[in-house]
């Protein structure tokens, strides 16, 4: 029996663009033709908020956003998230300093409203640029811990090698270290997931988790794959996301999302 699917959701990097960072030809279209079917389309990114809404503003399309792992969720056409977790960014010191400590890295604390990049590097700020639309330079701890951040989210060139083990052995119960792409380690507090910032936009429209398919190629991917009965990895994902999939899509260079929801018949 075909599952009464009433909402699709995306990560964004390795899942639904393409290795050049390029929307899926398709999109626009799928989106309307799943919104006049009373079906809805949400983005869930580790990206800031304000980087997400500036990339689909111009398309005009009816979309929800999870953003910053789960920390913020916002409904289509409200002026503010319905859903927001802060930690202390005092809380995050020890990755911070961490951080310093590692040649070529560049941490990141993701605000609700900006982000704060620190200005030890300047050759990464393009890098950085791509997935924060309001950011200013900070250089001391002492110039941004008083501030409530959504994560801190680590650049570096070489993230799995450079960073990662540097920062991993500073998980705790409460603090989750996440290689969430290529470039990137996250840490926010345990209590963030995008399944979370899921449930909370489910809930707001009156959904059951099995009324959604969700697609993932990452490891803060993980737990809203698991949250549904529907979860889809791509081709391109980590095995360890593969394996809490109920399916696999092809991948995010082969205009996967589409093709597997053509596939189901949902389009």
């Amino acid at each position: 029996m075909q599952p009464d699917l009433r909402l699709v959701v995306t990560d964004m990097d390795g899942t639904l663009l393409d290795a050049e960072r390029r929307l899926p030809p398709g999109f626009p279209d799928a989106v309307r033709a799943l919104a006049a079917r009373g079906v809805r389309w949400a983005i869930a990114s580790g990206r800031q908020l304000a980087n997400l809404r500036d990339r689909f503003a111009p398309l005009g399309l009816p979309l929800d956003i999870i953003a910053e792992n789960g920390a913020l969720a916002w409904a289509d056409g409200a002026d503010a998230p319905f859903f927001e977790d802060l930690t202390p960014a005092a809380f995050f010191r020890p990755v911070l300093e961490a951080a310093l400590q590692t040649p070529g890295a560049t941490p990141v604390l993701c605000g609700a409203g900006q982000a704060w990049v620190h200005d030890a590097h300047p050759e990464s700020l393009p890098g950085v640029g791509l997935y924060f639309a309001r950011t200013a330079l900070w250089h001391d701890l002492g110039d941004v811990l008083a501030h409530d951040v959504c994560k801190v989210a680590v650049y570096h060139p070489r993230a799995a090698e450079a960073l990662l083990p540097r920062l991993a052995p500073l998980a705790t119960p409460e603090r989750r270290v996440i290689h969430s792409g290529p470039e990137w380690v996250d840490v926010q507090h345990a209590r963030i997931d995008k399944a979370r910032a899921l449930a909370a936009l489910l809930a707001r429209h009156g959904l059951r988790p099995d009324q959604a398919i969700v697609f993932g190629d990452y490891l803060n991917d993980v737990g809203m794959i698991a949250l549904t009965p529907n979860g889809v990895a791509m081709a391109n994902a980590l095995p360890e996301v593969k394996a809490r999939a109920a399916a696999v899509a092809p991948p995010n260079t082969q205009d996967g999302i589409l093709r597997h929801l053509r596939a189901i018949g949902l389009l």
